[in-house]
């Protein structure tokens, strides 16, 4: 996830978060099979979605390293969630496909000439750990329904 802050008028500072294509096609993906609770192959997935396949694959890939989801072999193979949907959250999907929680341009150390003075380090300290929280608590199977 990317935070960035604009700042207007030297005092006022907007949030803009946004987070990679990788991780949103991923959720996507994982929903997608909460839904079906079967075996899915890739571009079953792929084409219900409207995401490119190879790029899908890699998601994929990366996501089974994790252990969130298995591959099943033949003819009616393809990807199941490795664990009951309830058990898995947006934040283990996150962290599988790399996304950091918050990248702030707060330092938070004595790097920053102004971490004495600073009005808004606690904000972003407690606007990360509150993102980091919501994605911990946030299941497939809250996020399918």
């Amino acid at each position: 996830m990317i935070f960035v802050i604009r700042y207007l008028d030297n005092s006022l500072f907007i949030p803009d978060m946004r987070i990679s294509t990788k991780t949103y096609y991923g959720l996507r993906a994982m929903i997608n099979l909460v839904r079906k609770e079967e075996v899915s192959p890739i571009a079953d997935i792929a084409f219900e979605e409207d995401i490119p396949f190879a790029f899908l694959e890699k998601i994929f890939q990366q996501l089974k390293r994790a252990g969130l989801v298995r591959s099943k072999k033949g003819s009616l193979g393809g990807y199941e969630l490795a664990r009951s949907p309830k058990e898995i959250t947006a934040g283990q999907v996150f962290e599988a496909l790399g996304e950091e929680v918050i990248s702030s341009f707060c330092p938070g150390d004595s790097s920053c000439s102004r971490l004495n003075s600073c009005g808004t380090k606690d904000f972003l300290s407690k606007l990360e750990s509150s993102i980091g929280q919501t994605l911990d608590s946030m299941t497939l199977e809250r996020l399918a329904n």
